[in-house]
């Protein structure tokens, strides 16, 4: 269990399964020392991220309004909803909850090559199941999960940049979540 500081949004959680956040959107737990004594809406995370306060011309220009973090967090709902409607593997959607892809991680990390197969896997819904006929099956699965969960992120995280960089509420609204 560690600490998340969100490089987008600014939201920093405390005590949080750290492998949950990808190090390209979260600062693992963040040295706060240099910040302590800082409202944490002046917080910046600079290179290696070290955390300091902005100057005087970043709090001028960097804030972001309440619509911005509520289209930041909308964007994050929907990333959390587009993960959990799960992977596809041989016309079988299968989960991506958060043990889910733990096991599936651990396919990756040699665990496929200790299961006896065929090996049976239960779908998204636990009603159907496949059968797995092999490791290297397995790896392809695993694979597909993991590049549907980075594409998810990574999606929210391009249109998170979008609503950051966005100068004016016209601009803001052409932003557009059409995952």
């Amino acid at each position: 269990m560690g600490n998340v500081l969100n490089r987008t949004t600014g939201i920093y959680l405390e005590s949080v399964n750290t492998p949950d956040y990808p190090s390209e959107d979260w600062v693992i737990n963040p040295d706060l020392s240099t910040v302590s004594s800082v409202a944490k809406k002046h917080w910046f995370i600079d290179t290696g991220d070290v955390l300091r306060e902005m100057t005087t011309a970043e709090k001028a220009t960097s804030y972001l309004s309440p619509n911005k973090l509520a289209r930041c967090g909308a964007i994050d709902g929907r990333t959390m909803q587009l993960v959990g409607s799960g992977f596809v593997h041989a016309s079988k959607t299968f989960s991506l909850s958060i043990p889910s892809q733990l096991n599936w991680t651990n396919v990756k990390s040699g665990s496929a090559a200790d299961l006896t197969y065929p090996y049976v896997v239960p779908t998204l819904t636990d009603i159907d199941y496949h059968e797995f006929a092999d490791e290297a099956e397995m790896l392809t699965a695993a694979d597909a999960a993991e590049s549907t969960v980075k594409g998810h992120i990574a999606s929210g995280a391009a249109l998170k940049k979008q609503i950051v960089d966005a100068t004016d509420q016209a601009a803001l609204d052409a932003i557009v979540d059409s995952r």
